[in-house]
């Protein structure tokens, strides 16, 4: 029978992989690692490489396990913790349980185990000092509570348990089958800390951990601590975490001052050290209970993205994590902000960087399909081929950049429930291992170099860098996003690595999103770039904030242009003590009053209240034109809340701040809480001029309000700045851009000698985009985000960047692979820089064998996967005729019956056939054709392939096989292999030979004086 996957047989030709199936069922425990391979990072099982496609699910299912290797899980209820029950005690019933289903479902699969490291309840009571806290009081709202990632007891204790959980697993009965496990912390086991916008962690652990990064900093000299932090008082033991209130304090713009602010500073390179600390440590034990055995992966690194979220939010410690010796696999889901059919669906970490650090990448790629239940959030496809297209455009981002996967059902079963799915991940996978047979490097001729420390500088309420790199909202244009369908690649690096000279010097454009903050080693690394024909491009503000302080001439000599520094003017600050509005609903009524809407007015307050079958129930609102909310300022908002009616499980009460312009993207200041008291928030607001307040209940519940305090606490800001292309440089492009992210200050270029490329719109327009020639180099300014797709083509299209498309789409490309996802229904044009040899995995067809241009008719939403190599003769493909026809194969002369069969199979319902007379001196059953199967001059193959006599040839006659070149004639064969074999049995030879100087070589099977013979099971690899 031929060779079948699990939901139904395979069509002509059959990708196969060419390394070894690893062998879940060897006596041996098999051996994992991480290590590189044909330039780039890779997974090894038993020193062979294997291609990294896992499967996620909470549990593994019967229905999606069998066409994978590789599985990762939590579990349906509790996800995974430590079970740990009491001091020193531990009940591994849910783990043994999960593991037996892994067993039953795969048992020939390896598992890598997501465990959290969540401290118990009966803990958290017990250990107060070591619970993260916040500057912001939280009241005593139902909030998840956490240990804090600075707390060494917490370390000590959960330690402890992860070492006890990790010999239970190697000792248990699948011990052999786990390859590692993830160890989670925090929020959604990301390592984030919870409650982000309470602005944690204000603990004891935490003090004490920066009370000791202080003196190691400082030199245990309180001097030094108090120079640097302009405080004559200050000491290392009364060191106080910084409150909200300094967080937020601004100098200039967005921008506290380094000069004054190191305190703030200090304490936010602790917060973000501390948790790569934590990560290190609990790795260590991983490593050291196993032997060194497991892989050890974590979810950690993730480039900033939640713009709505203080910067408390995200991970900032990357370079730390990249160095840390025991991780071997650091895992992140992609974009959430563009991941419907047609977006990019871009990475969210930094993969280069992680691979110069030999960590292999893993994405989460958790895209709903179709068939995701109702009620699933960031559900985007609505057919199978829009499911299809997510699926393959996130294997064309992971064979791209030469890392791994996951394919994850957050609903264990039912996302890929269609034999459809197990079809194409089985499909998908097997090219993946052809992947590791070709060149895995990157061949991206523009690099971006991110600083994540560099927000330490900025005081906004909302994280700023997560705006500059996604955007603060779900539809708006996002620098990752523009630099995705750009039309060239880009490999993405922290500075980290350019201070250490691990960035490699080819690259011709290096563009920096983030560098408004940089040390004096950062700027002397930028420096070195600054030659060579190179292009360097400077988001917003660049090198405007160091030690010293806040600089505009910092950022002249960084960029080379004169520059207009321009802030908001905000006339004298707000006075606290004279609120925009007070209300406390006294009169009964809401006549005379700011506000209104459906809750009802009880005893002077407003009563709203909803069952928990109503998702979102808004019983209160402001008026804008009793109380206006100035875009862009900054605004307290203070009332009592009683709780009427518990929310249920899940349920809670919630404030927050929404334009009727803008909608719901725009929405700032979002909080929520289930308990009695006073609550009070600051958000700033966005830059609409229509924003109200709203107080509402989510999933049922009841909720008094009352004595409402509005106050003003910020001058607006600078509004976003809007722009439009120059007319002459961009000739029709009459779009405007930008328009959405507040910036303060901002940096105009000014005097001449530079090219303008786009100028802000209004009475006054200003130059936003400029380019400028250097002694050198060249220096592109972009005061104001996004830098738009026509404008990126234009500086690569300058710096002597090869644009393999027109722009516009989704586009991946490594040294051996071409990925591109369809942004809209059309005909799409890929341009190589040399002839090479292209195949499209997608149709199964060699496009050529010297393509330069090609063209393809897409969807939206479909994912057009090529790789730059002929598969035909690289191994990556097994020629079965199950289509019923010879493909990429002719009949040869001399005999009869040449052609297919369907009753002298080999296996399988075809396969190629000829027979002849006895008389007939040769007869070629079957011949490749040079224009799919071409041989290079000077190379060595092996060709493999299954035959079955039917009837004998002559006495003197023989079956053969040989490799001839049509110029050079019989005297020019090569890999002559000659065979009799007995009647109706298959055999299966392997034959290996050496090209000669020809280019025109054919494969040919035949028979000499007659015989019947079958060919079937044809592989075609090059040999180095």
């Amino acid at each position: 029978m031929k060779r079948r996957h699990f939901l139904g047989a395979m069509t002509a030709p059959l990708l196969v992989a060419l390394v070894d199936p690893a062998l879940a069922t060897a006596k041996a425990p098999p051996r994992f690692r991480v290590g590189p391979h044909r330039g780039s990072p890779c997974l090894f099982v038993n020193d062979v490489p294997r291609f990294p496609m896992y499967l996620f699910e909470q549990e593994i299912s019967a229905a999606d396990a069998p066409p994978f290797e590789f599985f990762s899980f939590i579990e349906k209820t509790s996800f995974l913790d430590l079970g740990w029950t009491g001091p020193g005690q531990q009940d591994f019933t849910v783990i043994d349980r999960v593991m037996r289903v892994f067993a039953e479902h795969a048992p020939s699969g390896y598992a890598l185990p997501r465990l959290h490291l969540w401290a118990p309840s009966w803990w958290l009571d017990t250990h107060p000092g070591d619970v993260v806290d916040y500057a912001i009081t939280p009241g005593t709202a139902g909030i998840p509570r956490d240990a804090s990632f600075a707390s060494l007891t917490w370390r000590q204790e959960a330690g402890a348990m992860l070492r006890s959980m990790v010999r239970h697993l190697l000792d248990g009965p699948e011990g052999r089958r786990v390859m590692g496990v993830t160890i989670a912390g925090g929020l959604y086991g990301e390592w984030l800390c919870y409650n982000a916008e309470y602005l944690p962690d204000t603990s004891e652990a935490m003090r004490r951990a920066w009370i000791a990064d202080l003196r190691e900093k400082y030199g245990d000299d309180v001097t030094r601590l108090r120079s640097a932090w302009n405080d004559p008082a200050a000491t290392f033991s009364g060191a106080a975490i910084p409150t909200a209130a300094d967080r937020r304090a601004r100098s200039v713009g967005l921008f506290r001052d380094p000069a004054t602010s190191q305190r703030v500073l200090d304490y936010y390179e602790t917060y973000h050290r501390v948790t790569a600390e934590a990560i290190a440590h609990f790795a260590r034990i991983v490593k050291d209970e196993s032997g060194g055995r497991l892989l050890v992966s974590v979810l950690y690194g993730y480039s900033p993205d939640q713009g709505y979220l203080p910067q408390e939010q995200h991970h900032r410690a990357v370079a730390e994590l990249h160095r840390i010796r025991d991780v071997d696999m650091v895992t992140s889901p992609h974009s959430y902000y563009r991941r419907a059919p047609g977006d990019d669906g871009a990475f969210r970490t930094y993969t280069e960087s992680l691979a110069l650090h030999g960590k292999l990448f893993i994405d989460e790629a958790d895209d709903r399909t179709h068939l995701a239940p109702p009620g699933t959030s960031f559900v985007y496809a609505t057919t199978m081929a829009e499911s299809l297209g997510l699926v393959r455009r996130a294997f064309g981002q992971a064979v791209t950049h030469a890392c791994g996967m996951w394919y994850m059902d957050h609903s264990s079963g039912l996302w890929y429930a269609d034999p459809a799915f197990g079809a194409e991940f089985t499909r998908l996978n097997r090219w993946g291992d052809y992947s590791l047979n070709l060149p895995r490097q990157r061949v991206s001729e523009v690099a971006v170099i991110s600083v994540p420390t560099a927000e330490f500088a900025l005081a906004g309420d909302t994280d700023t860098t997560a705006k500059l790199y996604e955007g603060p909202s779900l539809t708006s244009r996002q620098g990752l996003g523009e630099l995705s369908k750009a039309g060239a690649p880009f490999d993405r690096y922290v500075i980290d690595d350019l201070v250490e000279g691990r960035v490699p010097g080819h690259y011709k454009v290096y563009v920096f999103p983030d560098a408004f903050r940089l040390d004096a080693a950062q700027r002397a690394a930028i420096a070195v770039l600054k030659s060579a024909g190179r292009t360097l491009v400077w988001g917003w503000a660049p090198g405007y904030a160091d030690r010293a302080g806040l600089s505009k001439a910092d950022v002249e000599s960084l960029t080379g242009f004169d520059l207009d520094l321009v802030t908001a003017s905000g006339g004298p600050p707000p006075d606290p003590s004279a609120p925009l509005d007070v209300e406390d609903f006294e009169s009964g009524t809401y006549n005379g009053t700011g506000y209104h809407g459906p809750g009802t007015i009880v005893s002077g307050e407003v009563h709203g209240s909803a069952p928990s079958t109503t998702d979102w129930h808004e019983f209160l609102f402001s008026k804008p034109s009793d109380i206006p909310l100035e875009a862009n300022a900054g605004y307290r908002v203070r009332f009592s809340a009683r709780t009427l009616t518990a929310p249920g499980a899940g349920a809670y009460f919630y404030f927050l701040a929404r334009t009727a312009s803008g909608g719901v993207p725009q929405d700032v200041g979002v909080h929520q809480w289930t308990d009695s008291g006073t609550k009070e928030f600051e958000f700033t607001l966005k830059n609409f001029t229509d924003y109200y307040l709203i107080w509402g209940v989510h999933n049922g519940g009841g909720v008094a309000v009352d004595d409402i305090v509005v106050t003003k606490i910020a001058n607006a800001g600078m509004p976003p700045v809007s722009y439009r292309l120059d007319p002459v440089v961009f000739p029709g492009d009459t779009a405007t851009y930008g328009g959405e992210i507040a910036l303060d200050p901002l940096f105009h270029p000014t005097g001449t000698g530079f090219t303008t490329l786009a100028r802000s719109t209004g009475p006054k327009p200003r130059p936003v985009i400029a380019g400028k020639a250097m002694n050198g180099w060249t220096s592109v300014l972009a005061s104001a985000p996004p830098l738009p797709v026509p404008v990126l083509r234009k500086v690569y299209a300058d710096a002597g960047v090869w644009l393999y498309t027109d722009g516009g789409d989704g586009l991946e490309v490594n040294a051996s692979w071409i990925s591109l996802h369809a942004a809209t229904t059309g005909t799409k044009t890929i341009r190589l820089p040399r002839p090479e040899p292209v195949y499209d995995t997608g149709a199964d067809r060699l496009v050529g064998t010297g393509v330069t241009t090609a063209q393809f008719t897409l969807n939206k939403g479909d994912t057009l996967l090529l790789t730059r190599s002929n598969p035909l003769v690289r191994g990556g493909v097994r020629f079965d005729f199950e289509t019923g026809d010879l493909g990429p194969f002719t009949q040869g002369p001399g005999g009869t019956g040449n052609g297919i069969t369907q009753t002298a199979v080999v296996s399988g319902r075809y396969s190629a056939y000829g027979t002849a007379e006895r008389n007939v001196d040769r007869c070629d059953v079957l011949c490749s054709d040079p224009a799919h199967i071409t041989l290079e001059p000077r190379t060595k193959y092996r060709v493999e392939f299954s035959a079955k006599a039917s009837a004998a040839p002559g006495p003197s006659g023989h079956f053969y096989f040989l490799v001839r070149s049509q110029d050079a004639g019989p005297a020019g064969d090569v890999g002559v292999t000659r065979w009799r074999g007995p009647l109706g049995r298959i055999v299966t030879r392997s034959v290996t030979f050496t090209t000669g100087d020809r280019t025109d070589y054919r494969l040919i099977w035949g028979m000499h004086l007659g015989g019947a013979l079958s060919i079937d099971d044809i592989t075609i690899a090059r040999r180095r």
